[in-house]
């Protein structure tokens, strides 16, 4: 196991390039390639999205901008044509082969659900459920936005989320904040073990996966596995792994919000266009008063 800092990383390259042998197999799993040439056969399992093309940064920390600057370069200067690259989805071989003219082959693997009893310590139901980590991109802020829109049409179904209380303070005060002021049904329960995890999944009716940018979308196909209908965003990566039940666009809280209701057959009331003379009079009727 490498320590978490820049000095054991270095280290472990520097090992890595004397003790590798040309029959060694090099499995990468932490998106970067090896630093220094050896002479193995090197795969390397890419899943960060963040590693190449086009984003908008300005939502992670300095320290965050930072190290992804790094790891962007990291990977597109030190990947050798010889290594091959594992992907786990068709969307990102292709927008690989896009960004950096990199091929890559598609290798999913979904690792197995615990067989043994889940944990049982979840005892509340949940009518949505969203397990993810609060980077930027996984758009809480738009989901608890729709939640904010469904209070204000008197609609407040549940939603559990596993947002970390300490590397993501900022959101889970907005969260609470917001579950506060419009009395929304939301338990945010930090970061669960695998087995608490699969518990929250059976005490869900259903996932709800506002993700803009995901690798694979892994809680999409554990979702699927134990039969959850799916509310997730209309993009490519979504529909790489499943084919959900509502689809929204996770821009918009009105969409997702609208998804909402729809899974749950709440109508929602179109606007009903009216002719010029009715149009006028509701002006006058205005006027008048």
């Amino acid at each position: 196991m490498v320590a978490p800092s820049l000095l054991a990383r270095l280290k472990a390259e520097f090992w890595l390039r004397s003790q590798v042998q040309a029959d060694d197999t090099v499995l990468c799993f932490g998106n970067l390639p090896p630093l220094f040439p050896n002479k193995g056969k090197v795969t390397v399992f890419l899943q960060n999205r963040y590693m190449f093309g086009s984003h908008n940064f300005s939502g992670f920390s300095l320290g965050a901008r930072l190290r992804l600057a790094l790891e962007r370069c990291w990977f597109r200067w030190c990947m050798r044509s010889s290594y091959q690259i594992v992907v786990q989805s068709q969307t990102m071989q292709q927008e690989l082969r896009q960004a950096l003219g990199f091929e890559s082959r598609v290798l999913p693997f979904l690792p197995a659900m615990q067989t043994q009893a889940s944990d049982n310590s979840i005892d509340q139901t949940f009518d949505f459920v969203y397990v993810s980590s609060a980077e930027p991109h996984k758009n809480h802020r738009a989901l608890i936005q729709a939640w904010v829109q469904l209070a204000a049409k008197g609609i407040r179904p549940s939603l559990a989320l596993t947002v970390d209380h300490n590397s993501a303070f900022t959101i889970v005060a907005e969260i609470e904040q917001h579950k506060q002021l419009h009395q929304l049904a939301i338990h945010n329960f930090g970061t669960l073990p695998p087995g608490q995890v699969q518990a929250l999944y059976k005490n869900s009716k259903a996932l709800i996966f506002p993700s803009k940018l995901e690798s694979y979308g892994l809680p999409l196909l554990e979702a699927r596995q134990l039969g959850l209908p799916i509310l997730a965003s209309e993009l490519d990566y979504v529909r790489d792994v499943v084919q959900p039940e509502q689809t929204f666009d996770p821009n918009s809280p009105t969409s997702i919000a609208r998804a909402v209701m729809r899974h749950l057959a709440i109508k929602t009331e179109a606007v009903v266009p009216v002719d010029a003379a009715i149009f006028l009079a509701e002006i006058q009727k205005r006027g008048a008063a």
